[in-house]
């Protein structure tokens, strides 16, 4: 599939789940914003980046910057807090909807542990994805 079709149904999954948890779901005009949606939850607003996870050794993997081509060339451009206020992540392979506030994201990618990490992993900071359930956040 392609990416842009990937994103497209991405999206539209996560307006569900977000309109199944009771928010106020809006979708801004044109394709010129860097948020996806933008989420009213008791009057406060939320803009949304919507992310594809993938699933990479028991953890959901996404993306904290976008890609575009611009004259051959691949750019990359992180998200920023004044841009976005949270990614709103769905991982086909486990069906999950997550909800990450973008102060607690770093740069790169962002992994969503689902599954207990190897027993010779290092314990470092884990983000679990248990603890990013979109239902959670708004139920």
């Amino acid at each position: 599939m392609n990416p842009s079709r990937r994103g497209d149904e991405t999206e539209a999954i996560l307006l569900a789940r977000l309109l199944d948890c009771g928010c106020s779901v809006s979708v801004p005009f044109g394709d010129s914003d860097r948020y996806d949606l933008l989420v009213d939850d008791d009057g406060y607003l939320f803009r949304v980046q919507c992310k594809t996870g993938s699933w990479v050794n028991g953890t959901v993997q996404f993306k904290l910057y976008s890609s575009t081509v611009a004259d051959g060339e691949r750019v990359d451009a992180d998200y920023t807090a004044e841009e976005v206020d949270a990614f709103a992540v769905y991982a086909p392979e486990t069906d999950g909807a997550y909800w990450v506030p973008m102060a607690e994201t770093g740069t790169g990618e962002m992994r969503l542990r689902v599954e207990d990490p190897h027993p010779e992993a290092p314990r470092s900071r884990v983000n679990w994805a248990s603890e990013h359930r979109l239902t959670e956040r708004f139920e």
